[in-house]
């Protein structure tokens, strides 16, 4: 994929109502105009002013300048309101394909990708794609409609014949520069991709020379390590003046552009009043203004394009998807038959317990016992070692990993992905009910599905990890140590739900209250059966 096609995917996904696309096109247009014009009318005032004319001319002049100037401020507080409010709507289309392309991962790939820190880089890489919208496309288009503004001005109002050849010939001159700037996003996108490449490489070697440094210091080849420093370093250089000489290649478009439009001016000479040539020739200035706002909208989409690559990355590899395997049994009973998992002393002694659909458990045992690692074995997010599994007389790893996923979760007691909107952290692609907002004020915390999470608490986390893994309504849910950051209040709160939800629930966990509410103990320490 070009990276002109892979910008314009990510705006489309966007999917932007036509209304406030309009809005902000319009909104940031005139205000770019209106900045143009109040820049060359406050000087052309000067030059009038200098031909000694009188007041009525200059008072005509001067109100037209204040109007220009008392609207100029409004105009751009709504060009900065509409941009801003379609940013933020296209950062809740992407954030909402993410979620949905990420949420039907199946866990090996969760895995492959590491994709708790790699779903933290996601959101902010869709964060960061507002500059499409906020800092490029709109002000682009407001930067062209000023320049045909500014040429068309020229044409329809001059005094003079010649001057529409001025025009014509300033106008061919801004779209063909305008043009070598657009044409040359890709060649600064090869030189930030060669950049960050080369900076990838660095960290990681200095990581392997810091690990392998004092072994071949010890072998007294320091010099090799030496070498291998000056190698990366170098390449790090390279990288940053290939970045460099790309944009001093810009930067001389942007001031050939006011150049060539005023070589223009002075071969044309037109016989006119002082103040009109004046005027043509800041207009033809205002060019420069117009190529540095070209410039900063194709430099920012350069330094989208990294993050619209890694998001492009996660759609592109095949979701792996198993479908598989047997069907979620219609009998929901668990049973554990010979299973001993790892702890701190070695081994369990061996679990033989039958677990019936809809049952509270509790796994009990001291710190180390190995209750997390029999929840995961339950959850098939690790193997069992030692004896088998089975639902409903189906053994757990015959089940279709994509219906497991679908019926079976686990909330660990130190829950991630936490920061964000609500709507992304609670639904994980999966939609958002009142109910489930519901559930989640009745633990303590009431919020609306766009208000945003910083910083949670570890209580709040283990709050919102339980709502989240409710929202799917799964058949099983697991829970580990779900109320050690809680008080007695908001374990009642979290007991209480629990209650309503129609699914087989265990828990490992040390509270007597949560033990006490359990149907069932199982205790990892001690021979079942």
């Amino acid at each position: 994929m070009s990276d002109f096609d892979r910008l314009r995917t990510w705006l489309s996904r966007a999917s932007p109502r036509r209304f406030d696309l309009i809005k902000a096109m319009f909104m940031a247009s005139v205000a770019s105009v209106a900045g143009t014009g109040l820049f060359v009318g406050a000087l052309s005032l000067l030059v009038v002013s200098a031909q000694r004319p009188g007041l009525r001319a200059i008072a005509v002049f001067l109100i037209g300048i204040e109007l220009v100037a008392f609207l100029r401020s409004p105009l751009r507080f709504g060009e900065r309101l509409s941009t801003h409010r379609l940013g933020f709507a296209a950062v809740a289309r992407w954030r909402q394909w993410l979620m949905t392309t990420v949420g039907a991962w199946n866990f090996s790939r969760w895995q492959r990708y590491g994709a708790g820190e790699l779903l933290e880089r996601s959101l902010t890489d869709t964060e960061e794609l507002q500059d499409l919208w906020l800092r490029c496309v709109i002000p682009s288009v407001a930067t062209l409609v000023t320049l045909v503004a500014s040429d068309a001005t020229i044409t329809l109002l001059a005094p003079q014949p010649r001057w529409w050849v001025v025009a014509s010939a300033s106008a061919l001159i801004q779209a063909l520069l305008v043009a070598v700037l657009v044409r040359r996003l890709p060649a600064q996108a090869r030189a930030d991709r060669h950049l960050r490449v080369a900076r990838g490489a660095y960290v990681a070697t200095l990581v392997s020379l810091r690990d392998a440094a004092p072994e071949i210091e010890r072998l007294g080849e320091t010099p090799y390590l030496r070498r291998r420093e000056r190698d990366v370093v170098d390449h790090v250089r390279q990288a940053e003046d290939g970045v460099r000489r790309e944009r001093r290649v810009d930067g001389f478009v942007v001031v050939l552009g006011p150049l060539a439009c005023l070589a223009v001016v002075l071969l044309a000479h037109p016989r006119s009043a002082s103040v009109w040539t004046v005027v043509v020739a800041l207009l033809m200035v205002a060019t420069f203004e117009a190529l540095v706002s070209v410039r900063s909208a194709v430099q920012l989409a350069v330094s989208v394009i990294g993050g619209a690559e890694r998001l492009d990355d996660l759609a592109a590899t095949p979701s792996g998807r198993d479908t598989s395997g047997a069907a979620w049994p219609g009998d929901e009973t668990l049973a554990l038959r010979d299973v001993a998992v790892p702890s701190s002393t070695g081994w369990s002694p061996r679990l033989d317990v039958d677990i019936a659909a809809r049952r509270r458990v509790a796994v009990c045992g001291p710190s180390g016992s190995g209750k997390s690692t029999l929840l995961r074995a339950l959850a098939r997010l690790d193997d069992v070692a030692r004896g088998t599994i089975t639902l409903g007389g189906v053994d757990l790893q015959d089940i279709a990993e994509d219906e497991l996923r679908r019926h079976v979760v686990l909330v660990p007691s130190e829950p991630g992905l936490v920061r964000g909107y609500v709507r992304d952290v609670l639904g994980m692609g999966a939609p958002l009910i009142d109910d489930d907002l519901a559930d989640l004020s009745s633990l303590g915390i009431s919020v609306d599905r766009n208000d945003q999470w910083e910083e949670l608490s570890r209580g709040e986390r283990q709050r919102v990890a339980l709502v989240r893994a409710l929202v799917r309504r799964p058949r099983v849910v697991l829970l580990d140590e779900p109320t050690s950051a809680l008080g007695e209040h908001e374990t009642t709160l979290v007991l209480d739900l629990l209650s309503r939800v129609s699914a087989t629930i265990i828990v490992a966990t040390h509270d007597p209250r949560v033990i006490d509410w359990c149907d069932q103990v199982l205790d990892v320490t001690e021979v079942n059966g």
